[in-house]
């Protein structure tokens, strides 16, 4: 048997065609080469792809592209772990597989984590299917796992927070976020915050059980503050445990005696107070209080707008839209939202950048105004609603339903100076039943920031995130197959097919 060279037809410098005899020993000495390049390029790519993943293991950036920014924290929470997270920070969670809320919770406490850089422990487990973990956490805190829960260790103090206290009443809405802040301050603190609710002053709506004092009740467990009650007609000052206090709905006036404990609790204690006012009662003894810190209650006008109907004609409408405004730490995050207040408002008039206010350290800010179309009408009780020049037109200025106070603070937000605070809004009905979530969420924003609790202001909700796919035992069945035998498969050959025509 002989051998014969095979020619190969090359070009020269001329652009000539030219046959070369080449042996079967260069050939087999070309495709070793070419053999042992492709093993060192697959070498390389392997380890390129092993060092690439390593670095990104622990150095990586995540990007939020929900147009709700559903997985992504606020500023103010971010800027808590960051900066004033201390002590270390342990968040176990104890959740079943089936919750709603799973996965969307523990995204969010992956992000806890990967902020504090190090400050967080975070660990998850199921109770069902790990048992022998959740009689580890069970021992450790004392507590029994009888359903999916969270607990929050900090230095040694423990929060519990279970599912439903990661939603809303409704269940809709995850308020995740806004619960896990709160405990984590709550634990940090160096004594549990006090809000003492006034009473004694008039009735509280109630429908079906529910109402604003039972509201804020059930508010202050899910954001670790205690409530108590206070009568100030037996007392000479304020409790001394006393962070803030709570007025809904006052039906009859301060007496001067308690206007006097009210303003040494302002003007001596650094004292802080929430006001939702009944537009129908006359305070002359404690209005002029809050107009010595720019704050004046028009109640004698109610704020309205006329609408016409087609069955009873031209119509009063008390029902307020007000705009939340920006430049203030309460509304700021939901600066340009809407929100509705049943039942009649009046108007509050604000002396901003007054300068004598301003050399006592005074600064008052409104923080809603009502939409345009609504007025103030000084004579309300009319049957129908008509315009005069004596009533209060949202032109050139706005007319607010709102604002804040703060005596002794600082323009700078990132020092902290303890400081006299108070909130007036010129409606009385945010919390009864059944209240809209931004209404809460301004009277919670209102309370947090009353207890210096800065931090928790900006955390807004979000909505439950439940992705669930029915499918047939076949389709589960067919699925398998196509992701582990057919689609590996077609890859496979096409890559014999490449390697094939490469050789050849």
């Amino acid at each position: 048997m002989s051998e014969s060279n095979d020619q190969i037809k090359i070009k020269d410098s001329s652009d000539n065609s030219v046959e070369s005899n080449v042996g079967p020993s260069d050939l087999r000495i070309k495709r070793k080469k070419i053999a042992l390049n492709v093993l060192m390029q697959m070498f390389f790519a392997v380890l390129i792809f092993i060092f690439i993943n390593y670095i990104s293991y622990g150095n990586y950036q995540r990007w939020d592209l929900s147009f709700a920014k559903k997985y992504s924290v606020s500023e103010d929470t971010e800027a808590y772990l960051n900066d004033q997270l201390d002590g270390k920070v342990t968040l176990t969670m104890a959740f079943l597989k089936s919750s709603k809320i799973r996965n969307q919770l523990k995204i969010l406490l992956e992000q806890y984590a990967n902020i504090a850089k190090g400050k967080i422990i975070f660990e998850e487990f199921d109770p069902v299917i790990n048992k022998n973990k959740a009689l580890e956490i069970s021992d450790r805190y004392k507590t029994t796992i009888d359903q999916s829960c969270l607990f929050i260790e900090v230095e040694g103090r423990i929060k519990k927070l279970t599912e439903n206290d990661l939603l809303d009443d409704k269940g809709l809405t995850f308020t995740g976020e806004d619960a896990i802040t709160s405990a984590m301050l709550a634990a940090t603190e160096s004594k549990p915050k006090t809000v003492y609710l006034v009473a004694g002053k008039g009735k509280l709506k109630e429908v079906n059980g529910r109402s604003a004092d039972k509201e804020i009740l059930s508010l202050s467990t899910r954001h670790f503050f205690e409530l108590k009650e206070l009568t100030l007609g037996n007392i000479t000052k304020i409790p001394e445990d006393a962070d803030s206090l709570l007025i809904i709905n006052p039906e009859t006036d301060f007496s001067l005696s308690e206007v006097t404990v009210l303003t040494k609790y302002w003007e001596q204690r650094r004292g802080s107070m929430v006001l939702m006012l009944n537009p129908q009662t006359k305070m002359p003894n404690f209005y002029p209080f809050l107009r010595s810190l720019g704050i004046r209650v028009d109640n004698n006008y109610r704020i309205l707008f006329s609408e016409t109907t087609g069955i009873g004609g031209t119509q009063k409408v008390y029902s307020v839209q007000s705009k939340l405004l920006g430049g203030n730490p309460i509304t700021s995050s939901d600066e340009g939202a809407i929100t509705t207040f049943s039942g009649q408002t009046c108007p509050i008039s604000v002396a901003e950048n007054n300068e004598g206010l301003a050399s006592k350290g005074i600064m008052a800010v409104p923080i809603l105004a009502a939409d345009p179309k609504f007025w103030g009408d000084l004579d309300h009780t009319e049957p129908y609603p008509k315009r005069s020049e004596n009533d209060m037109i949202p032109d050139p200025n706005p007319i607010y339903v709102a604002a804040m106070v703060e005596k002794g603070g600082s323009e700078d937000s990132a020092v902290k100076i303890e400081s006299s605070r108070m909130v007036v809004i010129g409606n009385s009905t945010l919390l009864d039943p059944i209240p809209t979530r931004l209404n809460v969420e301004l009277v919670m924003n209102s309370i947090n920031w009353t207890l210096d609790r800065e931090e928790r202001l900006g955390i807004n909700p979000t909505n439950v995130i439940s992705f669930r796919i029915d499918m047939s035992p076949e389709k589960y069945k067919t699925l398998f197959y196509l992701i582990v035998c057919i689609f590996p498969a077609i890859a496979f050959c096409f890559g014999i097919a490449v390697w094939s025509a490469r050789r050849n």
